[in-house]
Formats: C-alpha cells, sequence, structure tokens
C-alpha cells in the first residue's frame, strides 16, 4: 500500500509542477517531461502535454494502422491514443502498470494521446549538455527529434518535437 501511495504523491507532484510550468511562457521554461518509450529517453516540452494519465480502457478502429490504438473516453471526451514507440517503427512492448498516455497541447491537432513506457520526472535541460544528433539511421525517430542532450549520469535524451509529430503524413491519417 505504501508504494501505491508514494507513486501517487509522486504522479501528484509531477501534475502540479506541469500545471505550473504551463502557465509560463514556453521560452522560459527549462524544463521538459522525462519519459521513457522502450529504450529510448524522450524530453517533452511542458507546454506541449495537458495531462499525464494511466492507460485507459480503448476501443479498438478498425482498418487503422496497429501503432493506432483507438479511442478512449477522459472525462467524456474522445481522444485517439497512438503508441509512440510502434509509430517510429519499433516492436510494441506489452503495457504495464507503468504505462502512461500523454493528453497533447497542439496547434495543430486536438484530442490526441500518446502511449509512452514509462513517466521518469521532469528533467532541466539546462543541468544537460547539448549533443549532436548520432550518425546512425534511426529512420522515422531522427525526423522527430528536436535536440539532444546528455545528462550527468551520461544518459542520453532526446526532445521529442510533438509539433513534427502531429503534422507527420501517416500521424494525422493513421488508415491501412
Amino acid at each position: 500500500m505504501a508504494k501505491t501511495s508514494n507513486l501517487r504523491e509522486f504522479q501528484e507532484a509531477i501534475l502540479q509542477k506541469l500545471k505550473e510550468a504551463t502557465s509560463q511562457s514556453a521560452a522560459e521554461s527549462t524544463s521538459r517531461l522525462g519519459v521513457m518509450v522502450g529504450e529510448y529517453r524522450l524530453l517533452i516540452n511542458l507546454t506541449a502535454v495537458t495531462e499525464v494519465l494511466p492507460v485507459p480502457t480503448l476501443q479498438s478502429v478498425p482498418l487503422t494502422q496497429p501503432w493506432f490504438l483507438g479511442v478512449a473516453n477522459v472525462r467524456g471526451n474522445l481522444y485517439n491514443i497512438t503508441d509512440l514507440l510502434q509509430f517510429i517503427g519499433k516492436p510494441a512492448l506489452p503495457k504495464t502498470i507503468h504505462s502512461r498516455i500523454l493528453l497533447l497541447n497542439s496547434l495543430n491537432t486536438t484530442q490526441t494521446a500518446l502511449v509512452v513506457t514509462s513517466l521518469v520526472g521532469l528533467r532541466n535541460i539546462e543541468s544537460m549538455k547539448v549533443k549532436q544528433k548520432a550518425d546512425i539511421e534511426r529512420g522515422l525517430l531522427d525526423l522527430l527529434i528536436k535536440q539532444v542532450y546528455e545528462d550527468e549520469n551520461q544518459q542520453t535524451w532526446e526532445e521529442l518535437n510533438i509539433e513534427a509529430l502531429v503534422q507527420h503524413q501517416d500521424f494525422i491519417q493513421p488508415t491501412i
């Protein structure tokens, strides 16, 4: 029970910081939401996320790509749910208790959410070193990365460009 309570407190603290950060302008904030998507450590600008939730019950949609998981009812609003790992061409991982959906805040789309493997927490990019993008060809993921960073533990973090993602033709039209 203590673990559940600690997890809940952790999530509530992150949500509070998300709300505070989104009230600041995007240029001022150096905080990013750190998430795991499979083996990838991704950073997402806090202004691009309106809420983080456990994965809800999904209603599948026929004749759509495997990465388009379906729609979910979030407080009376239907959200399109995309498995980000599958979208970038990697095999799907089973959803666990740590999996989350990120409700996106974008100028180009409404009611869209991404499934991530787990939530890591807030990261400050000012305390990280900027790195060059790897020369390794990784397909679609390379198009969606805005910047690459290295933290004090020598872990690589990649900042996801949400606007590039939601403007990608496949993301806009997930039909087969």
